[in-house]
């Protein structure tokens, strides 16, 4: 870079800083409005809330306290749980299908919640390659255990 070139580009970043300068120095400082009481309960009148004194919020919170533990609290019964509906399949595995596409059938019906669960299940006990091409009768309140023996040899 010539001294030329460096003399202008200073220059140049002379003149901005100046430029910016006189604009903050010289912007309408009466933009920013002063926080007062009034302009504050306008603003929560506008939104429908209420201000409170901290002397009020410690009262309020204190009762809130004191309150809780005097509260009898009525024996929590168990929610009703829905009776788990039982999906039940034949499951019709056919010569040449991979163990993932049998898992994905089963979590297709409803019979597992997580075909790679129960893949990795099937790899993890090297019962990947056991899986028998026939016909099969599983259904969903079965284990991964009970499940795997159905169709495999084991």
């Amino acid at each position: 870079m010539t001294s030329k070139n460096l003399r202008g580009f200073s220059a140049g970043i002379i003149l901005s800083t100046g430029i910016l300068a006189g604009f903050y120095y010289t912007a309408d400082a009466d933009k920013t409005s002063e926080l007062t009481e009034e302009s504050v309960a306008q603003y929560l009148s506008e939104k429908g809330e209420l201000a409170i004194s901290k002397e009020e919020y410690t009262s309020l919170k204190d009762t809130e306290t004191v309150a809780a533990p005097v509260a009898k609290e009525e024996p929590k019964t168990a929610p009703q749980k829905e009776e788990e509906k039982v999906y039940q399949m034949t499951l019709t595995i056919t010569q040449g299908m991979s163990t993932g596409e049998v898992c994905d059938l089963l979590q297709k019906e409803n019979i597992i919640k997580n075909s790679d669960e129960f893949l990795k299940y099937l790899r993890t006990n090297n019962l990947e390659g056991a899986v028998r091409a026939e016909s099969h009768q599983v259904n969903s309140k079965m284990s991964f255990d009970e499940i795997a023996k159905e169709i495999t040899s084991s």
